[in-house]
């Protein structure tokens, strides 16, 4: 008996080891110092009373706002499921933002006032719009119930230690309403002023297809350039899952997360890599998110494909048609990393480019999570990337958290790895280059076009180039 007991712990700890180095060893993560930040942004920072003797405690702030935050992200998502779910009742489907509007005309002037000015507003019953009461009572009532529904069984959990769910609703509804209204419905916000909503808005989750279409085209023009350019180990900054969307809920689809996917097709046929060297990190605060990905990691591990339910986020319509260029790139998108097949959309979305996509085990078990803060945390890494990705995930940043995002990204950069963003501020222009990250391209991709409002998108990479000289 003692024998066998030795044994298994023998087993036990061989294992473990075994999956240490199957994941990694040298995933240990640390606290960004003020040490690591850019002799150019010391000054920047004491400006704003951040020196080295008081970055700790503002690094434990950010913590704590990244948490809060975090919370209200959640309970934007759920407050979006509640107006728009087709799951839980058959009353029609409100969509958040008209409710927003809805809801500042139902309120009296110095009410709106106080509504747009305060951190938090509790409105009663009788201030909601009775579309919004009917919904939200409904969502209260199923909630309890049994359910396979996997966005109605997280918000179970999330809702289980409110001690006063109509009162929380009702809350949270009117901070969620918030920000749509002043995005948009206020006079004619400037950039400036749609930046800092975004900025101190809850972190939201919501992914859709087009934004690897971007990425998709600036890798392509990598290749061009360099024929032989292998990238075989990516970290994606914020993979997101489209879990509630605060337009456009398709609930009729489980949860889909697609960036990671999208990349690896991307990446084998470019030939930047190939599968058996192919490795791709997803790094997200969101534990929600980390979960999907383990699950699809857990399924290449037993050598099951993952199914996935490709959908245009945006219309092909005759007044704003989709570009010749996006339309090539969805029909070829998968191809690279498993098997597509035809797909029929929901009704109300069949002007929608559609397919399914089955992914291969090999693929899923390439795709790995972890929870990382890229504001505060780094990776300690014996083999660093060679490309991160990060789109649609600046914009919740300040600058100085802008800058700190990037140092932190930068030190898990291999010597001549790349960066992949979004973001047009010139703040990412000017960190970039103190941190030796000079611009290599940027473009402005057409998705859609359309007189009143055709839909760009923006994509620049960055490659590190260490000047030994000024270390």
């Amino acid at each position: 008996m003692k024998r066998l007991f030795r044994q298994t712990i023998f087993c036990l700890v061989i294992g473990w080891c075994f999956a240490l180095t199957a994941y990694g060893q040298t995933r240990a993560v640390r606290p960004i110092e003020f040490a690591d930040i850019p002799a150019t942004f010391h000054t920047w920072l004491k400006e704003q009373g951040i020196t080295a003797e008081s970055f700790a405690a503002y690094r434990q702030r950010i913590e704590a706002q990244t948490a809060e935050r975090e919370r209200r992200g959640e309970w934007e998502h759920l407050i979006y499921y509640g107006l728009q779910s087709s799951r839980f009742t058959k009353l029609p489907k409100i969509e958040p933002a008209l409710s927003a509007r809805g809801f500042a005309q139902k309120l009296k002037a110095e009410e709106r006032i106080r509504w747009l000015s305060a951190n938090e507003f509790s409105p009663t019953t009788q201030q909601l719009p009775p579309e919004v009461n009917a919904r939200l009572a409904a969502f209260q009532q199923a909630l309890p119930s049994k359910t396979k529904d996997e966005r109605m069984s997280y918000f179970q959990q999330f809702t289980r230690n409110v001690t006063d769910l109509p009162a929380a609703l009702r809350r949270e509804y009117a901070a969620t309403m918030q920000f749509l209204y002043q995005k948009e419905f206020q006079a004619k916000p400037t950039a400036a002023e749609i930046a800092a909503l975004y900025q101190s808005r809850g972190h939201s989750t919501d992914t859709q297809i087009e934004a690897n279409f971007a990425v998709h085209t600036i890798l392509t023009i990598l290749k061009s350039e360099r024929p032989a350019l292998k990238l075989n180990r990516v970290l994606i900054v914020g993979p997101g899952l489209d879990f509630a969307p605060r337009t456009d809920l398709l609930d009729e689809f489980e949860p889909q997360s697609y960036q990671p996917f999208a990349v690896a097709d991307a990446l084998l046929q470019l030939k930047l890599s190939d599968e058996t060297s192919l490795q791709i990190d997803c790094a997200d605060i969101n534990d929600r998110v980390i979960a999907h990905w383990q699950r699809v990691n857990q399924r290449g591990t037993q050598q099951k494909p993952h199914l996935v339910k490709l959908l245009s986020g945006v219309a092909d319509r005759a007044e704003a048609p989709l570009s010749e260029d996006f339309k090539t790139y969805f029909a070829a998108l998968g191809k690279g990393i498993g098997l597509t097949a035809p797909l029929k959309p929901p009704a109300q979305l069949a002007d929608h480019l559609s397919k399914s996509l089955a992914v291969r085990p090999t693929i899923n078990k390439t795709i790995r999570a972890l929870k990382l803060n890229v504001l505060t945390e780094r990776q300690a890494l014996a083999s660093p990337y060679d490309l991160i990705i990060v789109t649609n995930v600046f914009p919740y940043f300040s600058d100085v958290e802008l800058m700190l995002a990037l140092t932190n990204l930068a030190k898990q950069l291999g010597e001549t790895g790349y960066v992949v963003h979004n973001e047009p501020r010139a703040t990412a222009s000017a960190v970039t280059q103190a941190l030796h990250l000079p611009l290599q391209h940027s473009r402005t991709v057409l998705i859609a076009s359309g007189k009143s409002a055709p839909l760009y998108d923006f994509i620049a990479v960055h490659q590190k180039k260490t000047d030994k000289k000024s270390e």
